[in-house]
């Protein structure tokens, strides 16, 4: 379990990095990128989507890493994003023609969601770590008899 919870520690600091660097440095980035910003309100919306969301997607695998009870669930949260980023790119690529900088970012995201997905099927919470079921509340008519 502690091998998945690094994983999803580096995750979450890999995508909470990226997104604030996203969030205070937009154009930059965007020129990195090969795009540019019409207005001040399409710089905004860069910054949401690309800087907000994967801050958001950050903090709760770090959450999650935080107790091994969530574990997997922060696993299956970073395999949903990451296989989604991976199949969008791979989509553009065959409709758009292929970069190898595309190539190698979609290399890279199908294994990080490949190995999310991996951990979240196969991670254990050790059973000493779990906390005790809650027992049932008894009504009033069992606990007299």
């Amino acid at each position: 379990m502690t091998f998945w919870r690094l994983v999803l520690v580096s995750l979450g600091l890999g995508y909470a990095g990226f997104g604030f660097a996203f969030l205070f440095s937009p154009s930059e980035l965007a020129a990195f990128l090969s795009l540019t910003f019409s207005d001040p309100s399409a710089r905004t919306d860069f910054r949401a989507m690309s800087g907000g969301l994967e801050i958001g997607l950050g903090g709760f695998m770090l959450a999650c890493a935080a107790r091994r009870e969530f574990v997997r669930i922060g696993l299956f949260a970073a395999a949903c994003g990451t296989v989604g980023m991976a199949t969008a790119r791979t989509v553009g690529m065959m409709l758009d023609g292929v970069a190898v900088s595309q190539v190698i970012s979609a290399v890279v995201e199908w294994a990080i969601g490949l190995t999310s997905t991996w951990g979240a099927l196969v991670a254990r919470p050790d059973l000493g770590m779990l906390p005790a079921p809650v027992a049932p509340a008894r009504d009033a008519a069992s606990s007299a008899r």
